[in-house]
Parts: C-alpha cells; structure tokens; sequence
C-alpha cells in the first residue's frame, strides 16, 4: 500500500517507505513528452466523466450504515460496454427506487444536489506545461482547516486507474506527509476542510463528523507519469477517492520554520529554494544561511516564567508553538515563533547571513 509517495530527498522519504510494502517494482518507458500528453490524458478522463456516474443517491439519501464511499458506475448504453455482465447494454443512468443519475460530466463547475467537480491548475505546471486535476466535491468539510501541499493529513483513500482497477488503498484513516505524495494527490487533499470534530469511543475506535469526501481525477503527468508502479501501468490517469479528516503543520527539519514558509517563492516545489548554496533545501536545512546561528534561534524567543505568573506580554508578529510545564521546577517554559530582523533591512535574520 501506499504508492502515491513520490520520489524527493532520500532522507526524509526513508521513514514513509519503512511502512510501506515492498513488493512493488518500478519501471520506466521512455518519455512522451508533457506537451504532448497532457492533452492525451486530459481527453481520456473527460471521456471517462462523460460516461460514468456515481453512487449519487446514497448520498443524497444515506441508507443506514453508510460508509460515504464512493462508487463510480459505467453507462452501458453510451459505451456500448456489458459491464456487469448480464448480456445485454441497456444499463444506464436509472437506479432502483427511480432515481436517475446524472453524469459526472455533468457536474463540472455546475452544483447538483449539493455536489460538484471543480478543475485545478494551480501549482501544477511540470516542466512549463500546465495540467488539470479535476476534483469531485460530495463534501466540503466543516473543519476550520485546511492541509497545505506539505503538511500531514489524516485521511483514507483509495486509489485507481481509469478502468477502476484498485491498486492501493488505506480504508481506516492513516497519516501522509502530503510533500511525499505525487503532485496530483498533495494538491487535491489540500482543497478539503478537516472533519468538524472527532469522538472518541469505548472501544478504541475514532467519529469523526463532517469531514472532506470527494474524488480527485488526475493526469499521469502529476502522477507517476512513465513510471510503471506495481500493477499501475506508465501514463495512466488516476482516481483517488478521499475522505479528509484532520492536518498537523510540518516542520520536517524542525528549524522554528514551517515546511509551508520555507516556500519562498510560493511555487509548492520545497526544492528550489536554497538560500545559503549548500545543495540542502531551506526546508531540509536547520541553518538556512550558513552562519554561526542556528536558523531556530533566530525565529523563536523563549521565556521562563514561575506556574501562576502571567505570560509576557505577545511582541507584534510572535506566535506561541511550544509550553512545556515543569512540576519540579514551578516553571513554565514558553517558545514563540517571530521572524527576527535585526538589521532591519528587510531580510529576515534566518535568510540573513550579515544579521
């Protein structure tokens, strides 16, 4: 399981892979290039909207016990296919009880009972050519957060290719550092709030309510493009069913910095920002500029107070991250993040090396 991690720096993707089966093999065909087969894949997944439906009507009425997961059905009559294979083509868009289901196509940029497919380009250019994802919306999320590109999400997918072959899932939720994952999946997850809340129950197990659900279709391109992944041949869209539950912020080199602020350029691409030259990416550098201070102590300030006293007063920008509570000592010790700028030009002191 667990094949959407992509390949990045060998240090940090070392503890994702240590879960992760290791039955799969790897092959590489020799490249089209993006220009030429992203209009390629883009045609092949409009095609499979305009001939595919989904289990709609569970959602808009939920039978007892339902799951929320999503189930996607071909239209025998338009693709002239047998494919639950009774004999005859004549299956389409009507379901028991009456109900008529609608096209995924059809909900493209267009709300239908509450449930829509929106199309995402952004941060999704791979060697100048741009791509779309498009992402099924059943349900928004009512959580105040959202995942970034790089932060760990709690959530359960499945994974499939176009002709709904499963190859990877995790049914009960798991955590993903979102930077490991394949562009597609990071920018896909982080369009969905987290749950509204989550209930622990007496037998060890988890409730959450109101959480992100959805689907995201995407281009081989920003999936595993002309690699051949286990049974996922080269060039083949994806589907990624999502349940989005909960996000934790990453700071994977531990530097004070958020991975998300070690963006400079705001591009979602953590390895071309490297301020200090020493071919170790800012997010993977605990001294960002290479001078005798550690970049963590040059973001944070720390106070020691006695239990009971009050917190000092918040400098302009200073967010708290770290109280830690010494019974023995009656302290309290407090880390706050500020982007110190001590020659006040401009640069903060961590991608300064002359501060």
């Amino acid at each position: 399981m667990n094949r959407i991690f992509q390949s990045t720096l060998l240090f940090f993707v070392i503890v994702g892979l240590l879960s992760c089966e290791k039955d799969d093999s790897t092959t590489t065909t020799p490249s089209i290039p993006y220009w030429q087969l992203a209009p390629i894949d883009d045609t092949r997944i409009v095609d499979f909207l305009k001939t595919h439906y989904f289990n709609e009507e569970e959602f808009i009425t939920p039978p007892a016990n339902f799951n929320n997961d999503i189930k996607f059905f071909v239209d025998e009559t338009i693709t002239e296919v047998d494919a639950n294979g009774d004999g005859d083509i004549l299956d389409s868009n009507q379901v028991a009880g009456g109900h008529i289901r609608t096209l995924l196509y059809d909900y493209l940029d267009n709300t239908i009972n509450g449930f829509f497919i929106e199309t995402k380009t952004d941060y999704l250019s791979v060697d100048g050519v741009s791509h779309t994802i498009y992402i099924l919306k059943l349900n928004q999320g009512s959580g105040v957060e959202q995942s970034k590109f790089c932060d760990e999400a709690l959530l359960s997918y499945e994974g499939m290719t176009l002709d709904l072959n499963v190859f990877d899932n995790a049914l009960n939720p798991v955590k993903l550092d979102l930077s490991s994952t394949v562009k597609g999946f990071s920018e896909s997850v982080s369009e969905f709030n987290i749950a509204a809340s989550a209930v622990n129950n007496v037998d060890g197990t988890i409730t959450y309510s109101d959480f992100g659900i959805g689907a995201v279709f995407m281009p081989s391109g920003v999936g595993y493009y002309a690699n051949s992944v286990g049974s996922i041949p080269a060039y083949s869209p994806l589907i990624f069913k999502l349940k989005v539950y909960g996000t934790t912020e990453l700071d994977h080199d531990s530097d004070g910095v958020p991975t998300y602020i070690e963006d400079l350029n705001g591009n979602h691409n953590l390895n071309d920002e490297d301020t200090d030259l020493d071919n170790f990416p800012n997010y993977a550098d605990t001294n960002d500029d290479n001078d005798p201070v550690l970049t963590r102590s040059e973001v944070t300030n720390t106070y020691i107070i006695n239990v009971g006293d009050s917190d000092p007063i918040m400098i302009s920008g200073e967010v708290e991250i770290d109280r830690v509570v010494d019974t023995n000592a009656n302290t309290i010790t407090i880390t706050r993040r500020i982007y110190k700028d001590a020659d006040l030009d401009g640069i903060p002191d961590y991608l300064d090396a002359d501060s």
